[in-house]
């Protein structure tokens, strides 16, 4: 098992540059071991690659390109955190483990796939969201998720910080809205939501300041309580 570290990385910075190629006797890349590299632009990891650790990419604000290799199992927690420029992600059929805000704060993301073979995550009807599958929990989304008629709960922060959104349906499926979930969205205007959401987390629509009143009003009629946030 090679893990690929923080010097390694900055080794690879150094020779590569804004694109990085990691070497494919790499098995882990390790935590932290990107963060932050503010200049890379681009990533290619190796079939070798079975997990990616907690922040390993964080901060790579740069970063637009990658395709995660069908040899990951794991994705670390803040993983891809803050991947300002990063556009699309396509999660393979071989990822079990997706840690916790592993993509959020990706504010240019528009397009999430997930390998229709996947036995824990999906993507269903091309949502452009990860579901777990078990659970039909919406784990994270981004401006162009369309939310499916069988989720029954937008999980914690699956939408915060989710730049460009303007508008949300969610359907009658869903009876649960945790905690943050669409916490700082800073463009949310509209949302129409049906009466079979019950639960509320915390500060699921705080920091949305162009809520029109009209959702305002209907999400205090349904139980939510803005002075609570």
């Amino acid at each position: 098992m090679t893990i690929l570290d923080e010097k390694m990385a900055k080794e690879l910075l150094n020779n590569g540059g804004s694109h990085v190629v990691i070497p494919d006797f790499v098995t882990e890349i390790g935590e932290n071991a990107f963060e932050d590299c503010e200049e890379m632009t681009s990533v290619v990891i190796p079939n070798s690659v079975e997990k990616i650790g907690e922040q390993a990419f964080c901060g790579c604000i740069e970063l637009q390109s990658l395709v995660i290799p069908a040899s990951v199992t794991e994705i670390g927690e803040r993983a891809f955190l803050c991947c300002a420029q990063l556009k699309s992600v396509v999660i393979p059929d071989s990822v079990t483990e997706i840690g916790a805000y592993a993509f959020h704060c990706c504010f240019e993301l528009t397009s999430i796939t997930v390998d229709k073979n996947n036995p824990r995550y999906d993507s269903r009807e091309d949502c452009n969201a990860i579901i777990e599958t078990a659970t039909n929990t919406l784990i994270q989304g981004c401006s162009s998720t369309i939310i499916p008629d069988t989720v029954t709960t937008i999980g914690d922060s699956a939408f915060k910080n989710c730049a460009g959104l303007t508008s949300m349906v969610i359907p009658n499926s869903v009876t649960k809205i945790e905690d943050y979930a669409f916490c700082s969205c800073q463009d949310l205007i509209s949302i129409t939501i049906p009466d079979s959401v019950t639960q509320f987390g915390e500060c699921a629509f705080h920091g949305c300041p162009k809520i029109s009143e009209e959702s305002k009003k209907r999400l205090e009629e349904l139980g939510y309580d803005f002075d609570e946030e």
